[in-house]
């Protein structure tokens, strides 16, 4: 059995051995989807579209693939206008199931006619303007963004509510029904819209009781919308229009086509004003001339100095950067040069110490390893320099204090290469390697002598070899100059 959430195996225990769930819970979650889906078909079939949409939401709370809720609620967010709500919902089921999937068609019938799609984009834009202008109270010109919002999109029901609520405001309760009949034969039991026709019918005086304004959105403007239910009686209802209203929609049809006046019959008795018409032609160099002299006048008066102000500031950050880099350079090459004198310093120092040896030994009494060594250091190569410097003992009486002094300077200089050979001898030794752990802590005692740990591993180590004298010196050694030591012996003979 597979896990109905990631698809990975399930355990005995009925848990899933990826992502832990249990499988008890994925199928209620999965079963209580399904029932809030069945809930929220049954509401679309009686067109309750508002309790089918959040029924869909609910169930996509417990299961996020189930693709028929998913398209269902597409087609619910479709069918009351929101266009944008219902292609996300559509493109979320086609990436979770990208074949045999209803939804790929829906997206390609919506987005196969671009201009359409265009328009329900534009009208969502106006739909947010005119909530802007609903909140300036400017209802006329929200009134003419609702109009522009509704014949691109007939089923917005939302842009309705709007609708409805600026004429029940502005005291014209008949166009408010008919607005709101309008959204109950999209969403038959939309609750708002039964909020607001309640609130008309308790207080149809208080609306009518202002002076109600001649605005210009009438309700024979409503968009007609293909929606075949048990409303069509109010429908055919709102379209039987009285003689003077459709004298009032014959003028503004008259008036938005630009017709001749003889368009209009003489029975209609109706007045059309004259006028004279301007001729725009031979203003039009005029208007270029002036286009143009004020665009350069802008582009010097405000294009240039917001440039020029821009370059100077482009230039400014530069220079800073480069005195900033310059500056740090500066620092790097005074740090080099400070460290080359140190280093000269250091190689005289030596080169007087090498001086003094001579003059207090001469060159025969000079050790060749001692020699060898330091001429090692002063080329650079600190690990030939131990190497050699580590077959003369620094404990030894024999040295001048020169020569220790000299010996001691280079090794203060090479305490990783030293730390090193002392890790490496331990090393050997834990390993019984000691054959190896005698090459390398000998070095490592000559040059550190006050190791006391170290040279009583070297002393096991001669001892280990059969070496008991060798053993048994350097236990003399611990014992005279390390009383206090733990590792004080007295197993030698």
């Amino acid at each position: 059995m597979n896990c109905l959430h990631c698809g990975s195996p399930v355990l005995i225990n009925d848990v899933c051995s990826e992502c832990g769930l249990k499988q008890e819970y994925l199928i209620k979650a999965w079963n209580t989807s399904l029932y809030y889906y069945n809930q929220g078909l049954s509401f679309a079939k009686i067109r309750n579209l508002t309790g089918a949409e959040e029924a869909l939401k609910t169930a996509l709370r417990y299961n996020k693939a189930n693709i028929d809720a998913r398209n269902l609620l597409g087609l619910v967010y479709y069918e009351t206008g929101q266009v944008v709500e219902a292609l996300a919902e559509w493109v979320i089921s086609s990436n979770y199931q990208p074949e045999e999937n209803p939804a790929i068609r829906y997206l390609k019938l919506v987005q196969g006619n671009q201009n359409k799609l265009n328009a329900l984009d534009q009208a969502a834009k106006k739909y947010n303007l005119t909530l802007h202008y609903v909140q300036q109270k400017n209802h006329d010109l929200a009134l003419i963004q609702l109009k522009r919002v509704l014949s691109a999109n007939p089923r917005f029901v939302k842009a309705y509510l709007v609708l409805a609520l600026i004429y029940m405001q502005d005291g014209s309760v008949d166009k408010a029904k008919k607005a709101l009949q309008r959204v109950l034969r999209i969403d038959r039991y939309n609750p708002m819209a039964q909020q607001y026709l309640e609130e008309l019918t308790k207080n149809e005086k208080q609306y009518t009781s202002g002076n109600s304004m001649d605005l210009s959105y009438e309700e024979e403007d409503f968009p007609p919308v293909d929606i075949k239910d048990g409303y069509k009686e109010e429908l055919d209802e709102e379209e039987e229009l009285d003689s003077e209203e459709t004298a009032k929609r014959k003028i503004r049809e008259i008036i938005e086509r630009g017709a001749a006046a003889d368009d209009i019959s003489s029975d209609q008795n109706l007045e059309v004003g004259s006028y004279k018409e301007i001729k725009y032609g031979k203003h039009n160099v005029l208007y270029l001339m002036a286009g143009l002299a004020i665009g350069i006048a802008a582009m010097f008066f405000l294009v240039m100095p917001a440039r020029i102000k821009h370059i100077n500031n482009e230039n400014r950050d530069l220079k800073a950067s480069y005195s900033a880099e310059l500056s740090g350079k500066n620092v790097t090459i005074a740090n080099l040069q400070d460290s080359n004198s140190k280093l000269q310093s250091n190689i005289d120092e030596l080169n007087q110490q090498l001086a003094e040896i001579s003059d207090s030994q001469g060159a025969d009494s000079v050790n060749d390893a001692i020699m060898t060594g330091i001429q090692a250091y002063m080329g650079g190569n600190k690990q030939d320099a131990i190497t050699s410097l580590g077959t003369v003992d620094l404990n030894s009486s024999d040295l001048s204090e020169a020569t220790r002094s000299c010996i001691e300077s280079v090794v203060n200089d090479c305490t990783e290469e030293l730390a090193t050979l002392r890790s490496s001898g331990m090393t050997a030794y834990d390993a019984e390697n000691y054959e190896e752990a005698v090459s390398q802590l000998q070095v490592f005692c000559n040059l550190k002598p006050d190791d006391v740990e170290a040279r009583y591993h070297l002393a096991k180590s001669y001892e280990n070899l059969g070496n008991v004298e060798a053993s048994n010196v350097l236990y003399q050694d611990i014992n005279a100059r390390f009383p206090d030591s733990e590792y004080v012996t007295t197993m030698y003979q």
